[in-house]
């Protein structure tokens, strides 16, 4: 390339140098006063241009324009927990080491409950009492009277089935006859119809109509309804069957969660089996 570039003078700079701070206010010019002389840069003691003295003087009576190394450069590092960015590593610390301890008291929590709960399922699989009830009768269990009956029904307009299933309309009717058995407020659970080779579908419900949900009335009936769908040869014979909750809505919270708890409460152990005919 021709002309070429002009070359930066010997000592030359690459990178922007820092502004010269001041000790103090720039001086004032007062009317009249001899102007002041520029001052020269700063040499070294005894450099050719001034006197003995005045480079050691200019030294130390005016700042460097060398900025003053930083903890990096001096091989130290900021204050723990000083300034703007020590006091965010410090709150970021703090706010992670509350954020672990409210995740292992949660885990803690789930860890329990989950004991509690796989506890009382177990004992209500292992001591599960059948008890089989005749055709038109009602079962008796812990104070609450239960009655169910099984019946075809009409399918739904949107079923995709054919004639090789039939829909099965499910009716339950629970009343309590013991008083101290009226805040058993809970639905049954594990309800299902079961054919003679012991096949079994299950048959969702829902409650019927309003129902208080601290404590039912006694003596008076409330119903509850499902559906079932099974094959058409076994719909005259599949047998309805349902687990009883003994849950009591007066029961403390603390007891729905731990192992302790749990033994304490009086587990799902009977299942009612209605006979069709």
């Amino acid at each position: 390339m021709w002309p070429p570039a002009p070359r930066e003078p010997v000592g030359g700079a690459t990178q922007p140098i820092p502004a010269v701070r001041t000790a103090g206010p720039p001086p004032q010019y007062r009317p009249g006063a001899p102007a002041q002389p520029p001052v020269a840069p700063p040499t070294a003691a005894g450099a050719p241009g001034l006197a003995a003295g005045e480079g050691q003087s200019f030294a130390q009576g005016a700042p460097s324009a060398e900025p003053f190394p930083g903890p990096e450069a001096s091989g130290q590092g900021p204050a723990e927990g000083t300034g703007p960015q020590g006091g965010g590593r410090s709150k970021r610390r703090t706010a992670l080491v509350a954020a672990a301890a409210v995740l292992a008291c949660l885990l803690t929590t789930a860890a329990q409950t989950y004991d509690g709960h796989a506890f009382y399922e177990k004992v209500s699989e292992e001591e599960t009492k059948e008890i089989i009830v005749a055709a038109g009768q009602a079962g008796k269990v812990n104070g609450v009277e239960w009655k169910a009956a099984v019946s075809r029904t009409e399918a739904p307009q949107n079923s995709k089935h054919g004639p090789e299933v039939t829909w099965l309309k499910v009716d339950i009717t629970r009343k309590v006859v013991d008083k101290g058995s009226a805040t058993m407020v809970a639905e049954p659970t594990d309800v299902q119809v079961q054919d003679r080779a012991g096949r079994i579908w299950t048959a969702p419900i829902e409650a019927v109509g309003d129902r208080p949900t601290d404590r039912l009335v006694v003596g008076e009936e409330y119903k509850i309804q499902g559906l079932a769908i099974v094959p058409t040869p076994v719909a005259n014979e599949v047998e309805l069957s349902f687990r009883p909750s003994n849950y009591r809505s007066d029961t403390p919270t603390d007891e729905l969660f731990t192992r302790e708890g749990a033994e304490k409460l009086v587990p799902d152990v009977e299942v009612l089996r209605f006979r069709r005919r």
